[in-house]
């Protein structure tokens, strides 16, 4: 007998539904090799303001993380000799080689310097008749009702893809989207995936939210971009 517990987690948090067992990461990865250390690291923008929602991958792993609130994440490593991969919608890429005995920094070049927090963007100037998108607000956008609200959504709309769970696969979605001023969720589109039926699953049940409260600077309402994490887990009885 088998059961399946569908994970959505924002940054490095995991939400899971209330009935099922919440996984650890540790879980996860059940069925790749034992890291030999871990990496943490800071990641900012060239204002150096920390930048949260970076998709953060080690080359040739399947080991990802983003960065939390504060621009900080850990990630495990297979080899103490690793390149990471940053990604973030409105930065150019980085590639950085690391060792795990030095703690990291990086910063990220925005596409377009305006869309960087206190720039006149910031202050609801608006380019091409649009407003840009940043990657950071003084308040945040947010689900309504908060987290509580949103685990009662996903446990009540996530399904496992079929063909994954014929096959028996787990796998990890990472989902960008934008919250605009109004509060809807826009360009929604997949950072990384592992097919499977997994991607389009994540995307359903992203543009499936319903509208969020906006994130704000000076009081305004602003468009701001966000990442979430979205892992599918096959577990089976013994």
């Amino acid at each position: 007998m088998m059961f399946i517990t569908t994970l959505f987690m924002f940054g490095q948090v995991l939400m899971a539904r209330p009935q099922l067992a919440l996984a650890h990461s540790a879980e996860t990865s059940a069925h790749v090799s034992t890291p030999a250390a871990t990496i943490s690291g800071h990641v900012v923008t060239d204002a150096e303001t920390p930048l949260p929602g970076v998709v953060v991958t080690v080359q040739g792993t399947p080991h990802v993380t983003s960065t939390n609130a504060t621009g900080d994440f850990l990630l495990p490593l297979t080899d103490t000799k690793s390149v990471l991969v940053f990604k973030c919608q409105g930065y150019r890429d980085q590639t950085v080689a690391v060792s795990a005995t030095q703690p990291l920094t990086v910063k990220m070049y925005a596409l377009s310097r305006a869309a960087t927090p206190g720039s006149s963007a910031a202050s609801g100037a608006e380019t091409g008749g649009k407003s840009e998108v940043l990657t950071y607000s003084e308040v945040p956008p947010t689900f309504p009702g908060g987290d509580a609200a949103y685990r009662k959504f996903v446990s009540q709309n996530a399904h496992y893809p079929e063909t994954a769970l014929a096959k028996g696969l787990s796998g990890t979605v990472f989902v960008s989207f934008v919250v605009d001023e109004e509060g809807r969720i826009t360009d929604a589109q997949v950072v990384r995936g592992c097919g499977n039926g997994f991607d389009e699953e994540a995307l359903r049940v992203i543009r499936l939210m319903p509208w969020w409260n906006p994130g704000r600077v000076a009081g305004d309402a602003v468009r701001v971009s966000k990442t979430m994490a979205v892992p599918f887990v096959f577990r089976e009885r013994p």
